[in-house]
């Protein structure tokens, strides 16, 4: 025998089934087997109403209403919040223009070694765009200071 769900003839596994020869978990695929000696049979799920059945009235499939638990389908729309709470963030943790570049390029005050390993490389390129040149220049002025 196979136990399905009523509305969506999908089987049901996990479902217990109850008879005078003993108690039975269906498989995976909603199977089960009943010995010729019961006479009927309790079925029964978490999520589905249980079920008395005389054996004699039921064919190889039998069918269970799922329980009304409930519960309804709820949507939720959000609306992002701009208190200005990241703006107020933004500016407690910014540095300013000079600190950022000579901390950037002083890795003993914990800067960031990446940037100054980029000046190396960028001295040895001898093509240099406009906007790099003035970069550079920036930092020999900051490093002069």
């Amino acid at each position: 025998m196979v136990v399905c769900d009523v509305e969506t003839s999908q089987p049901i596994s996990s479902v217990s089934v109850q008879s005078s020869a003993g108690a039975e978990v269906t498989d995976t695929m909603g199977y089960f087997s009943v010995p010729d000696s019961c006479k009927s049979l309790i079925l029964s799920h978490l999520n589905y109403e249980s079920r008395l059945l005389n054996v004699n009235e039921v064919g190889d499939t039998v069918f269970l209403v799922s329980k009304d638990l409930g519960i309804r389908e709820l949507v939720v729309f959000g609306k992002k919040s701009d208190d200005g709470l990241a703006d107020r963030i933004k500016k407690m943790v910014a540095l300013s223009k000079t600190d950022a570049q000579l901390l950037a390029n002083d890795p003993a005050n914990g800067g960031n070694l990446l940037a100054v390993i980029g000046k190396a490389i960028g001295k040895l390129i001898s093509k240099k765009s406009k906007k790099a040149r003035s970069k550079e220049k920036a930092r020999e002025i900051i490093e002069n200071y």
